[in-house]
């Protein structure tokens, strides 16, 4: 494993630890205490903090490598985008037909991490 990699890896790990934290941490002091509105809403962005800096965490790895993982990670980024689009396209289109879970936004994000992940072992295969 190079530096760039062993950077990476340790600065996720800090940037999730954080979100974790945030997160457990957001939901047990909303249990415990009756916050007013305000305070609720803001404590439950929190968690978007350390989110927001994985992104930079990504981006800043994904410039370390070669031009053909570049290739590799932009191209199955952009399937993900287009299938989590899609999807939600489609969910957006049978909201006012059929009732939908509620919280189901916070699934796109993750949706989208895990299918660029799948994405990338079959656009990998053609390099």
């Amino acid at each position: 494993m190079n530096k760039n990699t062993k950077n990476y890896f340790v600065r996720m790990l800090v940037a999730f630890s954080i979100y974790t934290v945030l997160l457990v941490g957001m939901n047990v002091v909303d249990n415990i205490f009756e916050l007013p509105q305000w305070q609720r809403i803001a404590m439950s962005i929190l968690p978007v903090i350390p989110a927001i800096a994985i992104i930079f965490i990504i981006l800043e790895f994904v410039r370390t490598m070669d031009e053909v993982w570049q290739r590799i990670i932009t191209e199955s980024t952009l399937i993900s985008m287009g299938i989590v689009g899609i999807a939600t396209f489609t969910l957006g289109f049978m909201e006012g037909v059929i009732q939908l879970p509620d919280g189901i936004l916070i699934w796109i994000w993750p949706a989208m991490i895990g299918i660029q992940g799948l994405a990338m072992q079959f656009v990998r295969r053609r390099y």
